[in-house]
């Protein structure tokens, strides 16, 4: 009975979060508003620890280790995500044009439907492949929110007190996943503390930044 309940509790929980009503009563801002690319993360390398958990069905499964975006000379960007023995869980790259492409991954990652996300995570994140011109900035009694279109759906980057605060990906009717930054961040910089909730997905990750002289 109690597992019934909890059960429950979640599905209710998950279909509200999925049938809420988004943005539909946010005003429009004129053209002249800043565009949020401006915060577009710049870095050489950043470390983060990584956890991620979620539930397929019943089953759960967890990972953790260290998160690192480095910058080539060439212009790339490499995102690598390895336990704390140095295995890696996946390599992913985008080259100076933000082509994406998988160097390395392991077989119970190795699926299209998880390799889709990830990448557009981390897409939204670094704010990659993003098409300017589609830019449409609405506003709340706190918020500004600058609205992409994206191949499926929509990209809400929040600004509050010019610094981005949170980043949601939604559907047509829902939101899909939202991304909540937490912590210091310059205009350019990655926030202190990430976390990707994903209300269809059913599964979290939690980045917590490495200070440069931390020790591994």
């Amino acid at each position: 009975m109690r597992v019934f309940l909890k059960l429950s509790s979640s599905l209710l929980l998950f279909v509200t979060a999925c049938k809420a009503p988004y943005y539909s009563k946010l005003v429009p801002q004129s053209s002249g508003t800043t565009s949020a690319l401006q915060y577009k993360p710049e870095f050489d390398k950043q470390l983060y620890r990584c956890i991620v958990d979620g539930r397929a069905v019943f089953k759960k499964f967890h990972l953790s280790g260290v998160l690192f975006f480095k910058k080539l000379n060439d212009g790339s960007t490499r995102a690598v995500f390895q336990n704390e023995m140095g295995f890696t869980f996946f390599d992913f790259e985008w080259d100076r044009n933000d082509s994406f492409k998988v160097n390395n991954i392991i077989p119970q990652l190795d699926k299209p439907a998880v390799i889709r996300t990830l990448s557009k995570d981390l897409n939204l994140l670094l704010m990659k492949r993003l098409n300017g011109a589609s830019e449409i900035a609405f506003k709340d009694a706190n918020n500004t929110y600058h609205r992409f279109a994206l191949e499926k759906g929509y990209a809400y980057y929040i600004e509050n007190s010019a610094r981005l605060v949170r980043i949601d990906n939604t559907g047509k009717k829902s939101l899909v996943t939202r991304i909540e930054l937490k912590g210091s961040q310059g205009q350019h910089e990655l926030a202190d503390s990430i976390l990707f909730r994903h209300l269809r997905a059913n599964f979290t990750i939690e980045l917590n930044k490495i200070a440069p002289h931390a020790d591994e």
